[in-house]
């Protein structure tokens, strides 16, 4: 068993969104994707993977397939492998995410 603080990953840059792995194995990670305001993750898919999204903290605005989706703290998203995600801090606080991305098949 191993225990991992998520305070310790949120770290925040200047110039750009973060993401800081917390358990990393061959099926799963955890991360922590963390955003200042305005800062934002381009549309993107994860292939044979699904994804679990908790914010933690502040707000923004999810871009799924197209559709937008606002987001605050206590929201948990799931994603699918073919879903194209990408997110927007539109608040005024830092944004953090905590993910789970697993693999769907060997």
């Amino acid at each position: 068993m191993d225990k991992y603080l998520i305070t310790e990953a949120q770290q925040f840059d200047e110039k750009r969104f973060t993401k800081i792995n917390i358990i990393h194995n061959k099926r799963s990670v955890a991360f922590l994707l963390n955003f200042l305001p305005d800062q934002h993750m381009k549309s993107h898919n994860h292939p044979d993977r699904e994804l679990y999204l908790h914010v933690i903290q502040g707000s923004g605005q999810f871009l799924i397939n197209g559709e937008e989706l606002e987001v605050g703290k206590g929201d948990v998203i799931y994603c699918g492998e073919e879903e194209q995600i990408g997110f927007t801090n539109t608040g005024e606080e830092n944004v953090s995410i905590f993910a789970t991305m697993t693999k769907l098949s060997d």
